[in-house]
C-alpha cells in the first residue's frame, strides 16, 4: 500500500496559506501580470492540497474498513475473550468514576 505522507501535505497546505498571504499583502500595488502569476501558483498548489487530501481520506477509509473487518471476525471467532475484555474494561471504568465520587 502507497503510504502517505502527511509532512508534505502540511507543507503544501502551509504554501497555499502563505500564497493567499503573500496576494493579500501584494494586491494593492502589483500589477495584473503579477497578480495572475500568484493566483496561478496559489491555485496549483491548492488543486495539489485537495488531491493529497483525498489520498488521505480515501486511505483513512481503507484502513478503517480493514480495521472493522478484523475486529468482527475476532468477536465473531472469540466471543466470550470479547465479553471478559468488555467486563474488566466496564468494572476498571466504574472503580475509577467511584474514586472521584
Amino acid at each position: 500500500m502507497n503510504q502517505l505522507d502527511p509532512n508534505r501535505l502540511s507543507q503544501t497546505l502551509r504554501g497555499v496559506v502563505d500564497d493567499v498571504e503573500h496576494i493579500l499583502q501584494t494586491m494593492s500595488d502589483a500589477t495584473g501580470e503579477q497578480l495572475d502569476g500568484l493566483k496561478s501558483r496559489t491555485s496549483r498548489q491548492l488543486g495539489d492540497a485537495r488531491y493529497r487530501l483525498g489520498q488521505i481520506e480515501r486511505q483513512t477509509a481503507r484502513q478503517l474498513r480493514r480495521a472493522s473487518r478484523q475486529t468482527t471476525g475476532y468477536v465473531k471467532g472469540h466471543p466470550w475473550q470479547t465479553l471478559g475484555g468488555v467486563a474488566a474494561v466496564a468494572i476498571a471504568v466504574a472503580l475509577l468514576s467511584r474514586r472521584r465520587h
